[in-house]
């Protein structure tokens, strides 16, 4: 089945000590990305988070931020404060200045976050799970609907390689047939044989809808088997110049565009 890159998914965790909101969000990327904001983790914790969503989503520019509202988790720089209150009090003296005090809370070393205690990133990591089963769920869901359009573009393709062999195939009989036909004709035909490329592409588009039932991952091995497909209607237009099979080698390729429009989409 084909699986989407895309999802979104929110956790939540609480208990007497601590609330955990948890937002997870997934976009395309042709590799796995984490970007996390609002939390500050051990290395260790952080690094069991990154490998449990990337074994988890595989693919994807993943967006992860955390909310935490816990007890004792603002750390106060009480050196600094009072290093400062003494200056501001000497100026105050020395100068007959009224100071506002209320600047020091803007000084980021005054007040600090801690780092969470391993107690709370094992929650933290409970609220993430929640998430990620979120997002599971919605790339599913987008995938069956990928599918969908994946197999209308190819049946339609399907459809076009039939109608190109159909006519290259009066075609030729009816040069053969004519009384004009002799042998340097026949050699001629010969190399205007389309009938390998189009034997090549029905394979390329029976070995994409076997990777679309297939449980592995499947979008770029689709986006290469896209690739070669481009290049036989390349040469099936280059090498057979007759309008009826153009028309119809346009729409296999527009249909394959389509297919790889769709492939970006998908793990």
């Amino acid at each position: 089945m084909l699986v989407s890159m895309t999802g979104f998914g929110i956790g939540h965790y609480e208990d007497s000590s601590v609330v955990i909101d948890v937002e997870l969000k997934s976009f395309n990327s042709r590799y796995f990305e984490l970007n996390t904001r609002s939390f500050d983790l051990s290395g260790e914790s952080e690094y069991k988070i990154r490998t449990f969503l990337k074994n988890k989503l595989k693919r994807g520019s993943i967006n992860l931020t955390v909310k935490i509202d816990s007890k004792n988790q603002l750390k106060l720089n009480k050196h600094k404060l009072e290093s400062i209150l003494n200056s501001y009090r000497e100026i105050e003296s020395e100068y007959n200045l009224d100071l506002n005090y209320s600047h020091l809370l803007r000084n980021n070393d005054i007040m600090s976050f801690r780092t969470l205690p391993k107690s709370i990133e094992g929650k933290v990591l409970k609220a993430i799970k929640i998430a990620t089963d979120q997002v599971l769920g919605m790339r599913l869901k987008e995938g069956k609907s990928i599918e969908k359009e994946f197999m209308k573009y190819i049946s339609i393709a399907k459809k076009d390689l039939k109608k190109i062999e159909s006519i290259y195939s009066k075609s030729v009989k009816k040069k053969i047939n004519s009384k004009a036909a002799n042998e340097s004709k026949i050699e001629e035909l010969e190399k205007l044989d389309v009938t390998e490329e189009i034997d090549r592409t029905n394979s390329h588009f029976n070995q994409i809808i076997l990777s679309v039932n297939s449980k592995d991952i499947s979008g770029k091995k689709i986006s290469f088997i896209l690739q070669e497909i481009n290049r036989e209607s390349n040469t099936i237009l280059s090498k057979f110049l007759d309008k009826n099979i153009a028309k119809y080698a346009i729409s296999l390729k527009m249909q394959a565009e389509k297919l790889r429009e769709q492939v970006s989409n998908i793990l």
